[in-house]
């Protein structure tokens, strides 16, 4: 442990401390990293042998820490990457931050360079897809660049209706209403949230059409090792929550609701495609809108991803930033390479080579 301006920084690494040192309250963070999530993360995904650590800031002279920069040890692409708990799960990262931690950005410069250079040897550290308000928090937006990936957030500031007529494109809305009242001729027509292991069946319906929906790019033991946490979280209750649209007591589509303070982020949508033509997942997410505005949350949130039906919603598209931050030469080769990718994509495209390129490795269907 260092002294550095009137503050301290450890790296923990002892696991069996860690999710207790993650759990402690009054930290700003984002539901990916609330004590409900990493509990469950770390119940499911640490057994496995992944190294994990913690970056601590604290006032100097053992006070109560002010930062917490979870961080697990992956290999990737023959890289040794240091990045947050994630695993194909985690949406938004963020540390841990305390209210009361305000450096200056040279001091900030200095804590940020010496907590790096006490992390465990790794070729690049990763923390991607941060929120803008988090990298303010974190304060260091000033070394991250803007992500590839946006977030997507609908301000609930208005009852339902007025949402809908002020903010869904209006031919989805009309469309959402003829194929709402078909469906109501067929049956009772509900949604509702729903938590425990009561909730198994249904999310597991949900992350079955999820798999056959993505089966050409599914890792198979991934895929199963997300079920066991996912299936945790839902158990637990506290955060995660199974949104149901049923017809009668048939299945038409779902998500798992996070719902934390006046905001819902909602990820694995699905639906049944035997009522693709009543476009059921739509109707979810109109339906979960609507369920957010009763309960009287402030922000409902499709996260990441860029698919359209997001902007059907009226959402708005939020700019993230991320740092990837070489810590060796492998590492700084590699950040090159991948940042030169986009500019040989576009002069491939430009020489009508790309798709050649794609096919030569199995990365694109032959042309017939």
């Amino acid at each position: 442990m260092g002294g550095l301006s009137g503050y301290e920084i450890a790296i923990l690494s002892d696991i069996s401390t860690i999710p207790a040192l993650l759990a402690t309250p009054g930290f700003a963070r984002t539901p990916f990293q609330s004590p409900g999530w990493l509990d469950a993360w770390f119940a499911v995904f640490q057994p496995s042998g992944m190294d994990c650590c913690v970056g601590v800031i604290r006032k100097a002279g053992g006070g109560q820490p002010l930062f917490l920069l979870p961080l697990v040890r992956e290999r990737c692409h023959g890289m040794t990457v240091l990045t947050l708990p994630d695993r194909g799960v985690s949406d938004y990262h963020s540390a841990l931050v305390s209210p009361e931690f305000a450096p200056d950005e040279e001091t900030m410069n200095r804590l940020w360079g010496a907590l790096v250079a006490m992390l465990p040897a790794a070729d690049i550290l990763s923390i991607e897809r941060v929120l803008p308000e988090i990298a303010a928090g974190m304060r260091i937006a000033h070394l991250m660049r803007p992500s590839r990936s946006s977030a997507h957030a609908l301000p609930i500031d208005a009852d339902f209706a007025t949402l809908r007529d002020r903010r869904f494109d209006p031919s989805t809305a009309r469309r959402l209403v003829k194929n709402r009242r078909k469906l109501e001729h067929k049956g009772r027509l509900t949604f509702d949230f729903i938590t425990g292991p009561e909730a198994f069946a249904d999310l597991d319906s949900l992350l079955d059409w999820r798999r056959q929906r993505f089966q050409d790019v599914n890792d198979d033991r991934e895929t199963a090792i997300q079920r066991l946490f996912y299936r945790r979280l839902v158990e637990e209750g506290s955060l995660a929550k199974v949104g149901r649209l049923r017809l009668d007591d048939e299945l038409l589509a779902g998500c798992l609701g996070l719902i934390e303070g006046e905001r819902i982020l909602v990820l694995v949508l699905a639906y049944n495609t035997r009522f693709a033509n009543w476009a059921p997942g739509l109707l979810m997410v109109e339906s979960c809108i609507a369920a957010a505005a009763e309960m009287g949350l402030a922000v409902f949130d499709l996260t990441i991803g860029d698919e359209s039906y997001k902007e059907m919603f009226g959402t708005d598209s939020i700019a993230l930033r991320e740092l990837r931050q070489p810590l060796t030469l492998r590492g700084r080769l590699a950040l090159a390479l991948l940042d030169l990718k986009p500019q040989i994509k576009r002069i491939l495209e430009r020489l009508g080579l790309f798709g050649l390129v794609q096919r030569l490795r199995g990365k694109a269907a032959p042309k017939s």
